[in-house]
């Protein structure tokens, strides 16, 4: 599956799991969405369920992992989608701090003061989702 790139406010990476539904997350703003595919039941985290309350916890078999002030990224921004997981910088990582670091097997390189675009931006990508 090849994930598809929209440039503006950082750049969505998306991507489709074996039944179809689609996902996407945005590497600046980390703005988490999917879709559903027919037959599909949503669950939602609660204060106890260990995600966001009111966050989505499942769409279909799908499970969808959230950071914690312990785990490594931001809290409350995606950890995983289903086998797919996402990483994020951090302040010594390379990239700025708080933005998608990988989603998978595709990495997202950042340009700094010294690679030649703006600091922040995209510099490029490698490898792929799945």
């Amino acid at each position: 599956m090849c994930p598809l790139f929209l440039f503006g406010q950082g750049m969505n990476i998306t991507w489709e799991d074996s039944a179809g539904r689609e996902f996407s997350i945005n590497t600046h703003t980390r703005q988490f969405s999917w879709s559903m595919v027919a037959g599909d039941n949503i669950t939602y985290n609660n204060a106890f369920s260990g995600g966001p309350d009111g966050s989505v916890k499942s769409i279909g078999y799908t499970s969808i992992t959230y950071n914690n002030a312990l785990s490594g990224g931001p809290d409350g921004s995606v950890k995983s989608v289903g086998n797919v997981s996402i990483t994020y910088n951090n302040a010594f990582s390379g990239g700025p701090d708080g933005t998608v670091k990988s989603v998978g097997g595709l990495r997202v390189n950042y340009n700094n003061a010294f690679s030649g675009g703006p600091d922040g931006s995209i510099k490029s990508t490698s490898g792929s989702v799945n």
